[in-house]
């Protein structure tokens, strides 16, 4: 098992930011919360699935 998985995060994150950037752009402060809000909750559930 001497495979190798190369990881290009910098790229990935970089992605993910302007993806949300996007989604987000022109969006009030409570509608930015709420997003993150849903997010986390939805990352919560996921997580307790996992356990």
């Amino acid at each position: 098992m001497n495979e190798k998985n190369e990881i290009r995060s910098v790229e990935m994150v970089s992605r993910i930011r302007d993806e949300m950037a996007s989604t987000l752009e022109g969006k009030s402060h409570a509608e930015i919360i709420a997003f993150f809000r849903k997010a986390g909750d939805v990352a919560r559930q996921e997580a307790k699935r996992h356990i």
